[in-house]
């Protein structure tokens, strides 16, 4: 995901939900730092917070031999986006933005 200025820390939180969303059997940490633009170290705080909050799954992966996780993410998660965007959609109409 690309933008001209710095993204929010909510938009942050946000942006590694919908990636995870996309991927309901759950994706792994690099597949989504590709997706976020975050560095894996970073995201790993980032995604250890949203699952301490209950937005996030963390299911060890039985075919990694490194000990890797896949995630996904929670029905409330799904709640949490769903207000996000809305509340983000009228804030940009608010002020101003296309």
């Amino acid at each position: 995901m690309s933008g001209t200025g710095k993204r929010s820390k909510a938009d942050l939180y946000a942006t590694i939900l919908e990636v995870i969303r996309r991927y309901p059997e759950g994706e792994r940490i690099t597949r989504i730092s590709y997706g976020v633009g975050v560095p894996v170290d970073r995201l790993k705080v980032m995604v250890d917070r949203l699952s301490s909050l209950g937005l996030v799954t963390k299911v060890a992966a039985d075919d990694d031999e490194k000990g890797g996780y896949y995630y996904s993410v929670t029905p409330r998660a799904l709640d949490f986006l769903e207000t996000y965007w809305k509340m983000k959609g009228f804030i940009d109409v608010f002020e101003g933005r296309p």
